[in-house]
């Protein structure tokens, strides 16, 4: 895969949860963090529907936290809306604080969810990263691309457009490590046969890379690319 269209060395990763950016485009950032400067957002914490518990959410958070250390990029930004509620909130609150991080951070590609995503904030996630993302003179985000998520985008079917890639990342030499990040997220992975399982997120890297050509693949939908 040429990385051309990755130029600017600057990446912003928009997802809803913690480990959305690890099953969507994992191995991509294991593979350009060396060469890139990336920065993840997390538009919820990923618990407070789920749980009021702090102590969980602390240590959800931890987790999270354990996680980027191992994998040496930047802390993640927590905008710590609550988790599966992102519908009941103003689109334009969640757009201007993406803005703001935009503007400050200055990335040329952006990944984010698939619009149609099964998760609701999923979908939030989507249309708000697109309004932000707006293709005004001065913006600075030139491509934009949507990642697949195992037990959303896959659980979809129904929809009338579902994720057809037209991008692809090889990571046959960073799955494992990939795999190995997903293991920070205990509370979220499941058994097999769980589309969220090690096996089936294995299963779907090696599927992507058999329809581009390598051995393991992310793929994507490029949404945008603006060529200056």
């Amino acid at each position: 895969m040429n990385l051309k269209l990755l130029e600017n060395k600057r990446i912003l990763i928009i997802a809803a949860h913690p480990d959305d950016e690890i099953l969507g485009c994992g191995g991509t950032i294991i593979k350009l963090k060396k060469s890139h400067k990336i920065q993840v957002v997390f538009l919820t914490n990923g618990i407070s529907a789920r749980t009021k518990n702090k102590k969980s959410l602390i240590k959800r958070k931890s987790e999270c936290l354990k996680l980027f250390k191992y994998l040496k990029i930047e802390k993640p930004i927590f905008l710590n809306f609550a988790d599966n509620q992102l519908d009941k909130i103003p689109l334009l609150k969640i757009v201007k604080k993406k803005e703001k991080i935009i503007k400050k951070f200055n990335p040329m590609t952006v990944f984010t969810h698939y619009e149609n995503c099964l998760n609701i904030d999923h979908q939030i996630a989507y249309k708000a990263t697109i309004t932000a993302c707006r293709p005004l003179e001065k913006m600075p985000v030139k491509k934009i691309l949507s990642f697949e998520v195992s037990s959303s985008t896959d659980w979809a079917i129904f929809q009338k457009k579902n994720f057809q890639p037209n991008y692809f990342v090889d990571i046959s030499n960073e799955v494992k490590k990939k795999l190995n990040s997903l293991k920070y997220y205990k509370s979220e992975m499941r058994k097999y046969p769980h589309s969220r399982s090690l096996k089936a997120v294995e299963s779907l890297s090696r599927m992507r890379g058999a329809s581009s050509g390598c051995k393991f693949a992310e793929a994507f939908i490029l949404i945008r690319h603006i060529d200056k």
